[in-house]
């Protein structure tokens, strides 16, 4: 007489369930997860219905379960992952698994800005941190005007309109542009955000502030006729090629080409701990100092940044 052994029935029903499921989601386009969450129970009650069954249907007075080692063991198995699936599904980490699967970038032009300005505006203060790379150059036009192109992950939000990017106003004789810092995505297994890289164009006539941008930044001032100040900017690479009537005075700021000897550098040793120190071993060296071109009447001053390159050759 062949022996009930408890497990050996409850095995085969999970896998044939485990199937029918699988089959299901490939023919209906179930989620998975969905399918797994409702067929992982499917094994509990499915095991205790045989214990029940078999305690029922033994003629013996008082029935002892025989168990089927290996198939309880595989339906603990089946049953766990089951558990650990749909723990991973309500904690959010599968959908980060899908996002992962089906994430896509792509290029996209940015929404332009483009706003022609009166004689009223006589500064223009560019700041944000929502910035790969921006360049800069000075037009003659009363047109300040920002476009570019950004970097697109599929999980997130695209750039629609120009406010999804930047926020414009206007105080008194200043019109203010910053530039918004895009969606991080920190929590999943490939961190990345939305890149931005733009260029910029504004009057040559009108005061012109860039400040906390940490980004690479490209200047071409052109026919300057006003001042222009860079704060806290990245790589700074500023060509003055065209620009005849100029000084730049840089402070607390890396010169890559401050060999030239039409610069006037003063130069200081900093430590690890950013205090001055000239026996310092490891350290970065900054630089105080000038440049002139020309009569030198329009300023470019550069401060606290990365490292500056400049081009002055005609």
């Amino acid at each position: 007489m062949r022996t009930w052994r408890v497990g050996t029935f409850s095995m085969g029903l999970s896998l044939l369930f485990l199937g029918v499921f699988l089959l299901l989601s490939q023919i209906l386009e179930w989620n998975i997860t969905t399918a797994l969450k409702l067929w992982w129970p499917i094994i509990l009650v499915v095991l205790g219905l045989e214990i029940l069954v078999y305690l029922f249907l033994s003629k013996q007075e008082k029935p002892y379960l025989n168990f089927d080692l290996f198939s309880i063991v595989i339906v603990g198995i089946l049953g766990t992952a089951g558990v650990i699936m749909v723990f991973l599904q309500t904690s959010g980490f599968m959908d980060l698994i899908q996002d992962e699967i089906s994430r896509e970038e792509s290029t996209m032009d940015l929404p332009v800005y483009d706003q022609n300005i009166d004689k009223d505006i006589k500064r223009v203060v560019v700041e944000g941190s929502g910035l790969r790379q921006l360049r800069v150059e000075g037009v003659s036009e009363r047109n300040v005007s920002l476009f570019g192109t950004y970097r697109q992950d599929s999980t997130i939000g695209k750039i629609e309109k120009q406010a999804d990017y930047l926020t414009i106003s206007e105080k008194g004789d200043t019109l203010y542009i910053r530039v918004k810092e895009r969606p991080n995505q920190t929590a999943s297994f490939y961190s990345d955000y939305s890149n931005i890289d733009a260029t910029l164009l504004v009057p040559t006539d009108v005061k012109l502030e860039i400040a906390n941008l940490s980004s690479e930044l490209s200047i071409n001032p052109r026919g300057l006729k006003n001042d222009w100040k860079v704060s806290g900017a990245g790589e700074i690479d500023l060509d003055i090629q065209e620009t005849n009537n100029v000084m730049v005075t840089v402070e607390d700021t890396q010169i890559g080409n401050g060999s030239s000897e039409n610069w006037s550098i003063a130069e200081q040793e900093v430590d690890a701990g950013g205090n001055y120190d000239s026996t310092a071993q490891e350290d970065t060296t900054i630089y105080n100092g000038t440049f002139k071109k020309g009569k030198a009447d329009y300023h470019i001053d550069v401060f606290n940044g990365g490292v500056l390159q400049l081009n002055d050759r005609e």
